[in-house]
């Protein structure tokens, strides 16, 4: 999906809509071949409209891949929706028009390439945690004298623990409790 800049400008009271099925597998796997092992063609729906002399272009996104999982390194399948909202400008002083938080991108050669957003989309889409079905219902890990937990019962475990102080001087707090 690839766009001429001059092209969109034309789109100021109507949105240009967009309904495309993209194969990216070649592109995703390659660049982020370590994270997504596999990827279905995605469906791209969404619009591009003109603001001003800014592009902004709204999608959203839908498909399969296939990641490794982050403990055993199996492959788990997995879906795919989300959204991307950017703003594509020419002139990098429309910067300041936008919030940090907005994804602002400066288009220098006047092509919009909007197939590397949703490659790089796709990858942050992954979960810092992926798990087959099997090891979601297996216990986690442990050895001589350690376990892994997860963070709910580390959580309740430090709620049940008394607070001590972890200080030098912690040894010091019942030194005049008498003289009261």
């Amino acid at each position: 999906m690839k766009w001429q800049f001059v092209e969109l400008q034309k789109y100021k009271t109507e949105a240009l809509q967009f309904n495309e099925v993209v194969d990216l597998k070649d592109e995703i796997t390659t660049t982020f071949g370590d994270v997504i092992l596999d990827v279905t063609p995605l469906t791209v729906t969404g619009f591009a409209q003109a603001d001003r002399e800014d592009i902004i272009v709204h999608a959203n996104v839908k498909g399969q891949l296939v990641t490794p999982s982050t403990r055993s390194l199996e492959p788990v399948e997995m879906p795919i929706d989300f959204d991307i909202d950017e703003v594509y400008l020419q002139d990098e002083a429309h910067a300041d028009r936008y919030e940090i938080e907005d994804s602002v991108i400066l288009v220098e050669d006047g092509v919009i390439d909007f197939n590397q957003s949703l490659a790089e989309y796709v990858a942050l889409s992954v979960p810092l945690q992926v798990l087959t079905e099997e090891e979601q219902n297996q216990p986690m890990p442990e050895g001589n004298g350690w376990a892994v937990i997860s963070e709910d019962d580390f959580d309740k475990k430090k709620e049940e623990e008394p607070v001590q102080a972890n200080t030098p001087l912690a040894g010091l707090a019942d030194l005049f409790k008498d003289e009261d």
